[in-house]
Parts: C-alpha cells; structure tokens; sequence
C-alpha cells in the first residue's frame, strides 16, 4: 500500500478465524501531509482510523462535540465511513505515536459491523454484519485526512 510507515502485529490468539488474523493491528502513515493511525481495538476485534492536527488547525483541543456543532464538523461526520466517534489525545500506550497532535477518530462499531471478538446470542445479527478490515479504515482515514487538510 502507498504512504505506509510502520505496521505491527499484534498477538491474536483469542480471536476467532478470520481475515484479520493476516492483517496488522496498528498502521501509521502521512496522507495529505497529517498524521495518520490505524489502531486494532483489542477488546471487540474492530478498527480505529485516527488523523491529528496541529496547533494551527481550527479543531486543535477541541471535543468531539464542539467539532460536531460547527457546519464543517458535520460534513465530516456524514462523509466518513465510521463515522466521527471521538477528539482528544491518545492514550498513553501510543504516546511514541502522538507527538504534540489532537486526534480526531472514527471507528467500526456501528450495528451492522462485525466485530470478531463480541460474543453474540444470535448468529442471525452476525450474519447481517460485515467485517471492516484494514483496507477500510486505510480508506476511509485518508478520506477523513483529505477532507481535514480542506478546512
């Protein structure tokens, strides 16, 4: 893949078979000249795209809901697939990641994504999710990037 920096594996022994066993967990990359960071959700199996911006960007340090309330936020929040679901740093597992950034993420937890590692009732509900792999999040970060390096 283009503008690939770094990818790591994490340990997947508790997941179910699947494509993301052969994906990476963790992916960082520059795409419209801001930060980029795809992060496996270790706990459901899912994935977390996240772009940040600097100290000049209009969203620097501002919360979720204060970027949803402005016209621009909400564009975002309806153009990207994943949807807008947090801003603020990132936790301190990834602090060689954050340099001095604010993070804006979207994530692959909606009702109809699946998610490997939620145990469910009912094979009915699995079988009408799709699984959102890393081509996806890849996808659909640079798109929030782009759309990002616009305002």
């Amino acid at each position: 893949m283009s503008n690939v920096i770094f990818l790591e594996f994490f340990n997947k022994k508790n997941f179910p078979p699947g494509e993301w066993l052969k994906e990476p967990d963790l992916s960082r990359w520059i795409h419209y000249g801001i930060s980029c960071l795809a992060i496996r959700d270790m706990s459901l199996g899912i994935w977390r795209g996240f772009v940040g911006v600097d100290q000049q960007h209009s969203f620097y340090k501002k919360p979720l809901e204060n970027i949803l309330a402005t016209e621009k936020g909400m564009d975002l929040f309806f153009e990207v697939g994943g949807r807008l679901c947090n801003a603020g740093r990132l936790p301190i597992k990834y602090k060689e990641y954050a340099s001095n950034l604010w993070w804006i993420g979207i994530d692959t937890s909606r009702g109809d994504d699946y998610m490997p590692l939620l145990k469910l009732d009912s094979s009915t509900i699995a079988s009408q999710q799709t699984y959102k792999n890393f081509s996806f999040i890849r996808r659909e970060t640079n798109n929030l990037a782009r759309l990002i390096s616009k305002i």
